[in-house]
């Protein structure tokens, strides 16, 4: 099944006694070194959402992004500063098997690094991937994926629709010899995929595939520059034998 699987969207996540919100001044200070080019805007934030307020206007103090969308088709990328918790978010339709994942890793590695670098090289507590991943399937293709975990697919004859599940795995694994207790979280559901070209917006069936692969939070981490970039290195075997185990017949 991996031939029909391409990666939607990418996350990178760290965990660590930072909150840095917004300013022009920090918003100069890590797009030169992040993202140069990169809009600065708000964070959604239900609880603010009032009459007139306009989420995409980062407020001082308060949690932002950078943004910068795809120029030449290479992906859109999102970096997300939130009290405590800080994402990198790509973007990009990619057939799976490239080493798309790899190179976003090691993106993630540094950019983190530059991150904590800043504020005083604070350990990470908490540390995340998260991809998320589409098999493109025609309607007659879609039982072999939910077969592989689900005994009945049809009810009278019927298919089953906007099925979901997930479950989770707990693994120590190592990362260069510092071991990490692992949540290995697995979330399957149909989906559809909706893309624009121009005016016109075609759609298509997907089975949506989410790994979130993160140390647990009863055990906090103290990980310095050289932990964060092994996890980073060493995550995409850990997917690798996830992905296997899901997609091998």
């Amino acid at each position: 099944m991996k031939e029909k699987m391409f990666i939607g969207q990418l996350r990178g996540t760290i965990f660590a006694p930072l909150n840095i919100g917004f300013t022009p001044d920090t918003y100069k200070e890590f797009s030169d070194i992040l993202l140069p080019g990169a809009r600065a805007l708000g964070v959604n934030q239900p609880e603010m959402i009032v009459p007139g307020f306009n989420p995409n206007i980062p407020q001082y103090g308060l949690p932002w992004r950078l943004f910068k969308k795809s120029q030449n088709d290479e992906g859109d990328y999102n970096i997300v500063f939130l009290p405590g918790k800080i994402d990198i978010i790509y973007t990009k339709d990619i057939l799976y098997g490239t080493d798309a994942e790899e190179k976003f890793c090691e993106q993630c590695a540094e950019w983190f690094i530059r991150i904590l670098s800043k504020h005083g090289n604070q350990a990470v507590t908490r540390i995340a991937y998260a991809p998320l991943y589409a098999f493109k399937l025609n309607a007659e293709d879609s039982d072999p994926v939910w077969r592989r975990f689900i005994k009945r697919t049809t009810i009278d004859g019927i298919g089953l629709q906007d099925v979901n599940f997930r479950f989770l795995l707990k693994k120590e694994i190592e990362f260069n010899g510092n071991a990490i207790q692992m949540n290995l979280l697995h979330n399957f559901s149909d989906g559809v995929q909706i893309k624009q070209n121009g005016a016109v917006n075609t759609s298509q069936k997907v089975v949506l595939f989410q790994l979130d692969m993160n140390s647990i939070p009863e055990q906090p981490l103290a990980l310095d520059s050289n932990g964060v970039r092994d996890f980073f290195r060493q995550i995409t075997t850990v997917r690798e034998n996830l992905v296997n185990d899901v997609t091998e017949q």
